[in-house]
C-alpha cells in the first residue's frame, strides 16, 4: 500500500508547524509581557527548541533544493561536468561531516537524558534527538543527491 505522504512533504510540515508553534510562543510571551502582569517562563524555551528541530528537520530539504551556501562565482567558472564533480566532492564533504555528528549524537542523546529543561521540564534527549534527526535526514540526502549527479555524470559522458 503506497502512503499518502512522501518524505519531504512530512519534513515540510514539520518545518511549518515548528515554525508556527515558534511565532505562536513568540506572540504570547511578548502579548503577557506588555498585557498581563506575569510572563510565562516556558515560552522562551519552547521557542528555542522549535527553533533547533525547524532547523534540524530542514536541512535535508535545504540539500535537497540545492539551498545550502555555495560561492556562484566558482560555479559559474566551472563547465558542466566540472560543475557535477565540484557538486558531488562538496556532498561528500558534507555526507561526512553528518557521518561524524550522527555516530557521536547518539552516546550524547545517552548523557543528557539525566536532565531536564528548567522551565518545561522536558527530558533534554528530546531536544538532543534533533542532531540525530538533522544527521540522518541530510544524511539520506546527500547519498540520494549524489547518486543524481553521478548519474547524470555518467549520461553526460
Amino acid at each position: 500500500m503506497k502512503s499518502k505522504f512522501s518524505l519531504e512533504q512530512v519534513l515540510g510540515m514539520a518545518v511549518v508547524g515548528t515554525f508556527v508553534l515558534m511565532m505562536l510562543s513568540v506572540c504570547i510571551q511578548v502579548f503577557s509581557r506588555y498585557a498581563l502582569p506575569w510572563s510565562p517562563s516556558w515560552t522562551e524555551e519552547l521557542a528555542r527548541f522549535c527553533f533547533i528541530y525547524m532547523v534540524s528537520l530542514g536541512a535535508g530539504l535545504a540539500i535537497r533544493d540545492k539551498s545550502y551556501v555555495r560561492v556562484g562565482v566558482i560555479f559559474d567558472r566551472l563547465g558542466p561536468k566540472s560543475r557535477i564533480r565540484l557538486e558531488i566532492l562538496i556532498l561528500s564533504c558534507i555526507g561526512l561531516l553528518m557521518s561524524f555528528m550522527m555516530y557521536y549524537s547518539i552516546p550524547l542523546i545517552h548523557i543528557v537524558t539525566l536532565q531536564q529543561s528548567a522551565s518545561m521540564k522536558l527530558n533534554m534527549g528530546l531536544v538532543y534527538l534533533s542532531m540525530l534527526a538533522m544527521s540522518s535526514l541530510t544524511l539520506w540526502y546527500v547519498i540520494r543527491e549524489i547518486f543524481i549527479n553521478s548519474k547524470t555524470l555518467k549520461i553526460n559522458s
